[in-house]
């Protein structure tokens, strides 16, 4: 039976989230858990982050370090609740829909990971921003904001490279656009990331009351999303079991290979507009 992963608490500062999430990595290599790709994944962008704001990246450090625990938090507050039922709230649906199927055997990595984003870019960067922000002031936080996207998109090139090492089939479709990918997936990072800056906008627009609701339903969108893109349809479907059938399907071994490179992430660049 699999180790319950320990409450996240506590978490003040972007050190502490960092520790956080290297401890669930941890947790997930010692119980084969393949929640630790997006774990992985997430603790290389928050280290990215974190070396975006000590060299001034951000138009305001201080507030984007508060920006990123609020953030960070939420996921933590869904495992909690994913494992610890009762003791914490239960996990949003987008959240449930990424921790069940890591459960399952057919996903490969990417989608793996990508479940794990959908959840916490689609529903929790737009929550977390007009937290941070809220009302009148979210304008004020745009530019920092799109800032974040130009950090995912620097990690782009590593990850990519670590998956091809796992998943030789992947490789060869990456091969064959050549370095397309790169552009689809950053552009696909700003589509994300645009779709949360118009859900912090409605946010801010409408009262703390009726917030909830409004929540709940985009909540809901995001999981059905959530769904798709572990249960693809039809040709897509196909490729994946393609791309599966020579992927490693060691869960130890591909979070350890993750896990290496999240320690080291790519330099940030000229931020993007």
């Amino acid at each position: 039976m699999t180790e319950a992963l320990p409450p996240i608490t506590g978490i003040t500062n972007i050190d502490r989230v960092v520790d956080a999430i290297e401890g669930i990595v941890q947790w997930s290599a010692a119980n084969a858990s393949r929640l630790g790709y997006f774990a992985a994944l997430y603790k290389r962008i928050t280290i990215a982050i974190r070396t975006a704001i000590a060299e001034h990246k951000f138009e305001d450090g201080p507030r984007m370090e508060r920006f990123d625990v609020t953030f960070a938090s939420r996921y933590f507050a869904a495992l909690n609740g994913h494992f610890h039922p009762g003791q914490f709230p239960s996990p949003t649906h987008s959240w449930l829909v990424a921790f069940n199927g890591a459960l399952l055997p057919a996903p490969i990595i990417v989608q793996q990971m990508i479940a794990g984003v959908n959840a916490h870019i689609d529903l929790d960067l737009g929550i977390s921003a007009e937290e941070i922000a809220p009302g009148a002031k979210l304008q004020t936080l745009k530019n920092d904001f799109n800032t974040v996207n130009a950090v995912l998109a620097s990690q782009v090139n590593g990850v990519l490279d670590e998956i091809d090492e796992l998943s030789p089939v992947l490789a060869d479709i990456y091969d064959v656009l050549q370095k397309n990918e790169i552009d689809m997936i950053s552009d696909g990072l700003k589509v994300v990331r645009d779709s949360a800056w118009c859900f912090a906008e409605k946010l801010a627009m409408t009262p703390k009351i009726l917030q909830p609701p409004v929540i709940m339903v985009h909540d809901l969108e995001v999981a059905q999303l959530g769904t798709l893109i572990l249960h693809p349809p039809g040709l897509l479907a196909n490729l994946v079991q393609v791309i599966a059938s020579r992927e490693s399907r060691d869960v130890v071994h591909n979070i350890s290979v993750l896990n290496a490179i999240a320690a080291k992430p790519a330099r940030v660049g000229v931020m993007a507009e």
